[in-house]
């Protein structure tokens, strides 16, 4: 339930602010704009406005629409035409469908400028092991340095450094690092592998080290659903104490355990209400053969130790184009990510739908307000980029047809847009069945 209610607060403010883009160049234009209504169907709110606009709030909280007065849905009188959209001019026109995903884009600009004012907290990035023949062995790093900065960009934390890291990672090339330890500092060369966004989990493992982590007491926190967690019986709160007899107390290393042990039926000991059980498990072999058991630590049982804590923050001047450049990294993504799609480069599993954002938004809720922002940012980014796309009934196939306006001089005949919204509706309609068959794929394991 609280995962449908912070989708709903997310999919509703992203909706409005995409809306407003369109609302308020149209105003800009001249455009009379009869509503403007956040979600589909039974009208539960309404209120007119000054300008003749009725605002709306809808039964269905899926989207929303601004509605605005045109020739082509229904006849205008006469002392109203100049205020259609169908009669505006080409510029005006291409102003109004870009403003919503412009919209979207500007917002994901302000939300990470809110978290990089506010500053996103981490742990330093120090280097606990490097594994031997690796590119971080060849750029000689070893255990206890601290990298500061990527080609001179600082990474006071694990996730900033993770993030320059899997940026410069697909296109393979040679980056400086600078690291310090005993108060020196240096600067190496590290040849970083040319990676794909499937090969983001194991960034680190293939650059060759391992940073420093504080053990985390293995308390369960998220079990899911069909997994060999639970058919083994585990639960929430429940606190892992030993395998086939051998005592384990961080969860680092019941993750080493349960990855190198798939299909391998292990004899554990919990500890649930005060009282010692046990149980048998199976961890299941993921597609890489690593074992795995569909459960999530208990964050909240441990405390980064103070020595190891670090913030990402910049002032409010500093922050702006840290927020422009955080972005266009994300939207140049997004974008790979799709293109990688349909060439088969990219594995579709990435893809998501209503559920998958759904459990997305909560879980970033229950992160705090930092990750709960960092999700709207993305969410809106990707919003904005999929409308953007040139496929018709998206604002992308509209600008598609208006180029070829631009072209030819003139509209395209009035049935080959028709039809160009068929294939479009189509195609919408095909990719909205396919994320949502890949979430109910994940939910049922």
């Amino acid at each position: 339930m609280q995962s449908l209610i912070f989708f709903i607060i997310a999919l509703s403010l992203l909706v409005v602010i995409h809306e407003f883009g369109h609302y308020w160049v149209a105003r800009r234009c001249g455009v009379k704009v009869l509503r403007f209504s956040v979600g589909f169907g039974q009208k539960l709110w309404s209120k007119q406005l000054k300008n003749g606009t009725e605002f709306v709030i809808a039964a269905l909280p899926l989207g929303g629409y601004v509605k605005m007065l045109d020739e082509r849905e229904a006849p205008v009188a006469e002392n109203e035409l100049e205020q259609t959209f169908n009669r505006q001019p080409l510029r005006n026109r291409v102003a109004i469908v870009s403003a919503g995903p412009i919209a979207n884009l500007l917002f994901a600009v302000f939300a990470y400028w809110m978290i990089m004012v506010i500053g996103v907290p981490g742990m330093k990035p120090i280097i606990a092991e490097v594994t031997a023949n690796s590119p971080a062995a060849a750029a000689q790093l070893y255990a206890g340095e601290e990298i500061i900065a990527v080609n001179g960009k600082a990474t006071p934390t694990v996730n900033s450094l993770f993030q320059q890291w899997l940026r410069l990672a697909q296109s393979g090339e040679t980056i400086t690092l600078t690291t310090r330890s005993a108060d020196v500092e240096t600067n190496k060369q590290l040849t970083l592998p040319k990676l794909g966004l499937d090969d983001a989990g194991s960034l680190f493992n293939q650059i060759g080290i391992t940073t420093v982590q504080p053990e985390m007491p293995p308390v369960l926190d998220n079990i899911v659903a069909d997994s060999p967690a639970e058919k083994a019986g585990l639960q929430a709160g429940d606190e892992l104490i030993s395998a086939d007899g051998k005592t384990l107390s961080s969860w680092q290393a019941w993750v080493s355990l349960i990855q190198s042990n798939a299909d391998t039926a292990m004899n554990i000991e919990i500890l649930r209400n005060g009282e010692i059980q046990q149980l048998v498990i199976t961890p299941a072999a993921d597609e890489n053969g690593v074992g795995r058991i569909g459960a999530a630590v208990n964050t909240d049982a441990y405390e980064i130790p103070a020595e190891l804590r670090s913030e990402l923050r910049y002032g409010p001047l500093a922050a702006i184009p840290q927020a422009f450049t955080q972005t266009w990294q994300f939207s140049v993504t997004t974008l790979s990510g799709l293109w990688g799609m349909l060439v088969g480069t990219v594995s579709s599993d990435n893809l998501g739908g209503p559920i998958a954002i759904a459990q997305f938004a909560g879980d970033s809720a229950q992160q705090g307000l930092i990750a709960f922002i960092s999700f709207l940012a993305m969410i809106s980014i990707s919003l904005g980029i999929l409308n953007l796309l040139p496929v018709p009934v998206l604002d992308g196939g509209h600008l598609l047809m208006y180029f070829f306006e631009w072209i030819r001089g003139k509209p395209l005949p009035e049935s080959v847009q028709i039809q160009g919204q068929k294939i479009g509706l189509f195609l919408i309609l095909l990719l909205m069945v396919f994320a949502f068959t890949n979430d109910i794929v994940r939910l049922i394991g």
